[in-house]
């Protein structure tokens, strides 16, 4: 699958995986096969057997020879970079998110939940407003208006009914009334994105199939405030002129996370990307361009980071990333990251019941930022899967990397002179006693280092007992993390304190959150009303550049030559053009902060495969449990004989591989 938003109304294609580069280099036309004969022969002659062809669900050559014939379908032998060559049929359908005015400032659209057929059979839909566009309508941005018309119009939408009507014994198909005059209107169209999935033809197999589809903001007059049916009926009859019900269509009004979650149902991964995959960053910031994903903002001075950034993590086997979709679904987009979470708690009787929480931490720079979480690393998965063995040994080279040289609670960096390992007190008397897994569990959200992109961070939580540690809070200093040094605080806290100073943030951003969305409120409606008072003026402005255009001949020009009055027209028309951009941007943007999570978007099947991709067994987790319990029951029948097993004690000395830096601003960035 790929995808690329439209750029000025224009469409740019891409083509996913190994067709990345291709190009055609021949077509079937009716003059090379005129009948279903000749197609069968130039199949075959560039490989494709047609055998099995119109057996049980698949269709006959004589249906793609009518494809052919009405323009639905096109077909052609595509050489790719390699030098390889492929027959493709290609299909091109038009998504409309159908919408009023009001409705589409609102962010909620028409989505079609179920069809009925003419003899009552009932299916579900489930999706947007759909229509097969013909080969000669492409490049669609040439026709698009036409083709929305005849969509919502003529099409699926061109007889309105009440929400209550279905077929049924008592209740025939109505008859097609040619008297009937839609009562909607398409007013204006906004082009969305353009995605290609290429996959093999279940209707003709063996035959490579690219469908294009086109997604558009489709904006109407005339549409019911409420949830309607409609009636679609078939072309008319050769010769009688009848037409005969096709569907019954009912439609929904949603907002645009809740049809996505129905539009995600289904979703497969599509593909993987991972270490070798981007020769370059250049080339990585293409493919995420080519999947809708701007990286504008991504390495500036708001503390983003590169598409550089992102490709080291995917070389160092840190992330990758996933693309999920399905054929005539939405695709998204997902980094996957593994993260080691380490509750350090301490030997020391006066520190019971308490663990380390990092509440900040600084850069080299002198920025500050506030955590509040555990310690915690990312993983490398460049050895899958991972062992209790490679877990603790992870867990203690965190643990060496993060608190191997301490300073009192109040120490903090100085950007002019940072410190260096001669400087620090290192090598501290801190060796790990035990350590052992309590926990695995997922979260998504989109990640603050990459904006745009969705990140799921598979969490691993260990508990690790440590001797040696200060029983006061204190500061530790990072140098083996790169980009370094970094300064980390700690604190000792219960569980209690913790959910105290955890609910404290949140209501400071949800505080933070509510301002946000009441200034983008007041900008989108300043912005607003800014473009109609522009419109106001540039239509004075129209109406004087006629009267000057028509004056100029007699010297009477109101404003002077006729020329300067068509510059201001210009300039008036591009500065509207450019407000309505920011009020755009903005609308889209109190969309999303009032819009659920991405995670509350998916549906649970897909949430589930997704999270299923783990760096251990599935069983690990349970094994683990389960050895745990044994152990603590071994304990318990000892203490009771009088008896007292010594723990060892591992030195925390070793560097190990699979552990890397730790995330730079939060634990998921």
């Amino acid at each position: 699958m790929a995808r690329r938003r439209s750029e000025g109304g224009a469409t740019i294609p891409t083509l996913p995986g190994e067709l990345n580069g291709a190009h055609p280099i021949e077509s079937a036309t009716l003059q090379e096969v005129p009948t279903e004969q000749h197609l069968v022969q130039w199949l075959e002659a560039r490989g494709v057997s047609t055998n099995g062809w119109g057996d049980g669900v698949t269709k006959s050559v004589g249906k793609l020879w009518k494809e052919l014939k009405r323009s639905e379908a096109g077909l052609d032998v595509w050489r790719t970079a390699e030098g390889k060559s492929m027959v493709m049929r290609s299909t091109h359908v038009l998504r409309g998110k159908v919408c009023s005015q009001l409705s589409y400032e609102r962010g909620v659209f028409l989505f079609n939940t179920w069809q009925q057929f003419a003899d009552g059979r009932k299916r579900t839909r489930n999706g947007l407003l759909s229509e097969k566009l013909n080969t000669e309508e492409i490049p669609l941005e040439d026709h698009l208006h036409e083709v929305c018309q005849r969509a919502v119009e003529e099409e699926e939408m061109g007889f309105l009914i009440d929400t209550a009507f279905v077929i049924s014994p008592t209740n025939p198909p109505p008859d097609f009334d040619p008297e009937y005059k839609c009562p909607l209107k398409v007013i204006d169209e906004k082009f969305v994105d353009y995605t290609i999935e290429v996959e093999e033809s279940k209707s003709f197999p063996g035959l490579q199939t690219a469908y294009h589809l086109y997604t558009v903001d489709i904006i109407c007059s005339g549409l019911p405030g409420v949830d309607f049916n409609t009636l679609e009926y078939n072309d008319p009859d050769d010769g009688a002129g009848k037409r005969k019900l096709k569907y019954v269509h009912a439609w929904n009004w949603l907002n645009w996370p809740t049809i996505q979650r129905y539009l995600f149902e289904g979703s497969q991964l599509k593909e993987t990307k991972k270490k070798g995959a981007f020769t370059s960053p250049e080339a990585l910031e293409i493919w995420l361009m080519q999947h809708s994903l701007s990286t504008e903002r991504w390495g500036t001075a708001e503390g983003f980071k590169s598409c550089a950034a992102l490709l080291k993590e995917i070389e160092n086997d840190e992330s990758q990333l996933e693309l999920w979709g399905r054929h005539d679904g939405v695709q998204l987009l997902m980094r996957v990251v593994h993260v080691l979470q380490l509750k350090v708690i301490s030997d020391d009787p006066r520190l019971q019941n308490k663990f380390l929480l990092q509440t900040w931490s600084q850069s080299r720079d002198g920025r500050v930022r506030d955590v509040s979480r555990l310690m915690s690393k990312k993983l490398t998965c460049a050895q899958v899967p991972f062992d209790e063995s490679r877990f603790n040994r992870a867990a203690e080279t965190v643990v060496q990397s993060q608190i191997n040289y301490l300073a009192d609670v109040h120490f903090s960096l100085n950007p002019g002179r940072p410190p260096t390992t001669e400087d620090m007190n290192g090598d501290p008397e801190v060796d790990v006693l035990s350590t052992k897994l309590v926990g695995m569990h997922h979260d998504i959200e989109e990640s603050p280092s990459f904006p745009g992109l969705h990140t799921m961070y598979h969490l691993y939580t260990m508990e690790v007992e440590c001797s040696g540690l200060p029983h006061s809070d204190f500061t530790s200093v990072d140098f083996e993390r790169n980009g370094g040094p970094f300064a980390y605080g700690w604190k000792w806290r219960t569980l209690p304190e913790s959910l105290d100073i955890l609910h404290s943030r949140a209501q400071a951003l949800e505080r933070q959150d509510n301002k946000r969305r009441r200034a983008l409120q007041s900008q989108t409606l300043m912005v607003t009303d800014n473009v109609e008072h522009l419109e106001r003026i540039l239509g004075i402005a129209q109406r004087m550049a006629e009267e000057s255009s028509t004056s100029s001949g007699s010297g009477a020009g109101v404003l002077g030559p006729s020329q300067d009055v068509s510059e201001l027209v210009h300039g008036l028309a591009e500065a509207v053009a450019s407000l309505r951009s920011v009020a755009e941007s903005s609308r889209l943007e109190e969309q999303t902060c009032a819009g659920a999570s991405l995670a509350e978007s998916l549906p649970p099947a897909m949430l589930s495969k997704m999270a299923s991709d783990t760096i251990t067994t599935d069983s690990f987790f349970e094994e683990v449990m389960a050895k745990q319990r044994t152990e603590t029951v071994g304990r318990s029948s000892t203490s009771s004989g009088g008896s007292r097993s010594m723990r060892a004690t591992t030195s925390i000395r070793a560097w190990v591989p699979e552990a890397s830096d730790i995330p730079e601003e939060t634990l998921k960035h």
